[in-house]
């Protein structure tokens, strides 16, 4: 009894990629790094610090709840305000026009071939070779796979914009990802 290793064909892009790739790659690592769990662990620590304060020792019961009910007010619009700083599309607008600006050859047109030995990346300036340890994790969106190293807020990140498969059938490269990646949901 021999077993087989499943091959997959090879999956080549080319494509030259834009601000709304970069952007795809930024929304789609993001979404997989909410912690809503944190939000009532932050109420309820400023509600047992407000009720432990010596503040409250020498108040009536109305003020108590008047104060009370200003703190959750003014904690649940920070917690408001902090959430659509953090994750509001602007900001990644702002970010990938830096990286852009920053590292012009990324708006070079790109050759990628990916296979069962990783992905090779060629452009007028540079040429890389990845193996598939080193983006452990994918996420499908509608323009494009994004691969990622980590689930980590720093890590790396590849776009591979779905506009860019020379066969234009996406099946090959989500087969290949499938084989050698995990899906983040």
């Amino acid at each position: 009894m021999s077993s087989e290793q499943v091959t997959v064909d090879p999956a080549e892009l080319t494509y030259t990629l834009n601000e709304e790739d970069w952007l795809d790659g930024f929304v789609a690592h993001r979404r997989r790094l909410r912690r809503p769990w944190l939000v009532p662990i932050l109420i309820v620590a400023a509600l047992v610090g407000l009720v432990i304060s010596n503040g409250f020792r020498a108040m009536s019961a109305v003020d108590v709840a008047i104060l009370g009910t200003a703190a959750l007010i003014a904690i649940g619009f920070g917690l408001l305000l902090f959430r659509f700083l953090i994750t509001a599309r602007w900001m990644y607008r702002w970010q990938v026009r830096l990286i852009m600006r920053g590292n012009p050859w990324l708006t070079e047109p790109i050759r990628a071939i990916v296979d069962d030995t990783g992905l090779r990346l060629t452009s007028a300036s540079r040429s890389e070779t990845a193996a598939w340890s080193q983006y452990l994790r994918y996420v499908e969106t509608d323009r494009s796979f994004v691969l990622r190293a980590s689930e980590r807020l720093g890590a790396a990140v590849l776009v591979l914009p779905k506009r860019g498969l020379v066969t234009g059938d996406p099946a090959p490269l989500r087969a290949l990802l499938e084989t050698h990646c995990h899906r983040s949901a």
